[in-house]
């Protein structure tokens, strides 16, 4: 007999009597009579299991009801977590696939900790930005149609006062002009209608991934929101990538028509042979794309500041603190938020304050080398022979990557960790299955080589006085020798220019390298000794400078 909510009482059924369910228990996975209910709450077992309604049970997305909290291959409960495998596991599952795997971790305590995580409010905060930019690319597509036609109507009507001043000779000439311009004008317009119609089909599933998250937070189990997020993460990426995309091919180029009349329209009856000519170009996007973990601009904001060379920057202190004494940071990372992010000498991961306080994420056994952001809430760090992926508000190391060597100075870019390692050379690292590719082999990397990610080329510090440059498939552009023997150089930065920042720890100064590599010019740092950490903020055109010894952070505007 069918039900009016399509879901049985499982344990009704087991009875041979069909009643519908009101109620579901994710952690049993099952549905409930009221009477059944009662029994369940009252059961020692199950009576803190959180049940929810049936109505607000067939809310969630399908695939986030088929997640199992059960091991199909064991028939026993999920217990475990394994975030060097990424996978959640029974006992049996532990002592087969994962004896050798370390930092295990209690499902219980992971699925308490991750749902009190910024993950699900990123995911979130990711959908109401991509229904932000679309709606803002189709209102400029909208206003670049209104352009078009007003461009069109402007130019027809300059056709049909040039028309009256002469004879009836150019009524054949006016009519293939006006077809070449409304032929170029449908051109365009199909293609901007057809980007429109990409776009309103991609907002509707945007909209829905959201109408889905906002039902997992408020109805899924803690299971449901660990494992659905997940899977809602991917979708998410997907649709994130195409907007992506359209700033990276010519999709919103402006469209413009061109026409021009001829010189010779005086000689129409003997020479001309054409009215004009019609034509469309397309000119670059003024606009970026730009979502809310990117605090310090809007989402769609024209690129700041002119053009530089090496021979006119200089620098011009801002603010300094100190850090914890005795401090030595290695390395240090900046999200577009303005977090900061170090590793330290005494092997801790934390996060620095603006008063030069920091709160501790994690201290290692072993230690941390260099640190890169992958999210707003997620960081990578190297360290010897392992990279670890750590959530910094939980706290919580989610997966482990092993390396043959030591891994030094690290950056994350689309999707995939650049990393140096020892005796070994820049090394490509997928995050989505934990691939490695070697890019570009050496022998002379040391533990102090850093890198660089700017315009798709990677930038990396290594032997002390080398500074390179290669393509992201590993082909190298130049290679620029600083005075050997008498340098050492450390961090590096970019700025959005393409000129490159390379600190000089025993020398206190910064050299600046010219984007093809050939010129260098260096530029003394007096406020403190043995520079040794780079970054540079695009938006605010500020270089941010640690030291070594003296544990010193600085913040320059660069002039």
């Amino acid at each position: 007999m069918a039900t009016s909510s399509g879901v049985v009482c499982e344990i009704c059924e087991a009875q041979h009597i069909t009643k519908s369910a009101n109620v579901w228990c994710p952690e049993c996975e099952e549905g409930m009579c009221s009477e059944c209910e009662k029994h369940h709450s009252f059961a020692k077992a199950t009576r803190k299991h959180e049940i929810i309604s049936i109505e607000n049970y067939l809310k969630l997305q399908s695939s986030i009801l088929k997640i199992a909290t059960y091991c199909n291959e064991h028939n026993l409960k999920y217990q475990n977590y394994c975030p060097q495998d990424d996978k959640i596991c029974c006992s049996v599952c532990i002592s087969e696939y994962h004896k050798n795997c370390c930092g295990l971790k209690s499902l219980q305590e992971i699925v308490k900790t991750f749902k009190a995580s910024a993950l699900l409010e990123n995911i979130d905060q990711s959908l109401k930005d991509m229904m932000y930019n679309i709606d803002s690319i189709m209102n400029e597509r909208e206003q670049n149609l209104n352009a078009i036609e007003k461009q069109r109507k402007q130019f027809h009507a300059e056709i049909k006062q040039t028309r009256q001043k002469v004879n009836t000779h150019l009524d054949s000439l006016e009519e293939q002009i006006l077809m070449k311009l409304n032929a170029a004008e449908t051109e365009i317009k199909s293609k901007l209608n057809t980007l429109m119609s990409q776009l309103i089909n991609k907002r509707k599933s945007v909209e829905t991934l959201h109408t889905n998250i906002s039902a997992l937070k408020e109805y899924a189990s803690d299971l449901q929101i660990f494992l659905g997020s997940k899977l809602l993460e991917t979708e998410v990426d997907t649709e994130n990538k195409y907007l992506q995309s359209l700033f990276q091919d010519d999709s919103l180029h402006q469209n413009e028509l061109k026409f021009s009349i001829s010189e010779k329209i005086s000689d129409i009856l003997t020479t001309v042979t054409a009215f004009g000519s019609v034509s469309s170009e397309t000119s670059k996007a003024c606009t970026v794309y730009k979502t809310d973990k990117e605090k310090q601009a809007q989402i769609l904001s024209v690129e700041p500041h002119p053009r530089r060379s090496i021979d006119s920057i200089s620098f011009s202190l801002q603010s300094q603190f100190q850090t914890v004494p005795q401090a030595i940071i290695r390395g240090f990372t900046v999200s577009p938020s303005g977090l900061i992010v170090f590793v330290d000498n005494t092997r801790r991961l934390c996060i620095l304050n603006t008063n030069g306080s920091y709160d501790l994420i994690k201290n290692n056994l072993s230690c941390y080398n260099d640190v890169t952001f992958i999210s707003d809430s997620t960081v990578a760090v190297s360290s010897n022979n392992a990279i670890e992926i750590i959530n910094i508000d939980s706290k919580v190391t989610e997966r482990v990557i092993r390396i043959q060597g030591n891994c030094c100075g690290i950056r994350f870019y689309n999707g995939k960790l650049i990393c140096n390692v020892s005796t070994k050379g820049i090394q490509e690292v997928q995050l989505s299955n934990g691939q490695i590719t070697d890019l570009v082999k050496q022998s002379d990397i040391e533990n102090w080589s850093f890198l660089a990610i700017h315009d798709d080329k990677i930038y990396q510090t290594t032997s002390d006085h080398f500074v390179r440059c290669y393509t992201m498939k590993g082909e190298k552009l130049w290679e620029h020798i600083l005075h050997q023997n008498v340098d050492a150089a450390r961090g590096i930065t970019v700025d959005i220019n393409g000129i490159i920042y390379v600190a000089i720890y025993n020398k206190n100064y910064i050299a600046l390298i010219s984007p093809d590599g050939r010129r260098c010019r260096p530029l003394q740092i007096k406020d403190t000794e043995s520079p040794w950490g780079l970054h540079i903020n695009a938006i605010t055109n500020s270089l941010t400078v640690t030291s070594y010894f003296t544990g010193q952070v600085l913040l320059y505007d660069i002039c």
